[in-house]
């Protein structure tokens, strides 16, 4: 058995990849489901429980992207005192994660669709759309990390 530590190119592509596969694959899958007329769209109207469940859904997603950005510079600036051997670990479940919170936000628009989907299927498939974009914009990719490992000015 190999026991030598994977790159951190490795690590970023393989941490990338998964969390697209995820990001990706389930808002497709759900919408697709949604499409085809085997998760038939719901009746409630959104007003009243519906409207603030909505409302709650938003801002969970927000949520989850606002901690993801704290999380991601704070795991960024300690980067470089993690040891090399744990680093490709590091990047793997950190971007892991961060795919899994924003796979909440499809999970959203299901349930959304599905109590007032007849009513208000632009927001539920809004909040399944959000999934990918949120984490091609907020994951760290492989420059983010390599960036910091770089000693800040001053350092030597």
């Amino acid at each position: 058995m190999n026991d030598a530590p994977i790159s951190l190119r490795s690590a970023c592509h393989l941490a990338r990849l998964v969390g697209l596969a995820l990001c990706i694959g389930t808002p497709v899958l759900i919408g697709g489901l949604i499409l085809a007329g085997l998760v038939p769209p719901g009746e409630q109207l959104p007003e009243g429980t519906y409207l603030q469940l909505g409302h709650v859904f938003t801002g969970l997603v927000f949520l989850s992207a606002a901690w993801v950005l704290w999380r991601r510079g704070t795991m960024l600036k300690a980067f470089h005192q993690v040891s090399e051997p744990r680093r490709a670990g590091v990047v793997l479940r950190e971007t892991l994660l961060y795919a899994a919170l924003f796979e909440l936000s499809s999970i959203y628009g299901l349930v959304y669709w599905v109590l007032v989907g007849k009513h208000s299927a632009r927001h539920a498939f809004g909040f399944i759309i959000l999934s990918p974009l949120l984490f091609l914009v907020l994951a760290p990719r492989l420059g983010h990390w390599r960036k910091a490992l770089e000693p800040a000015p001053g350092e030597a």
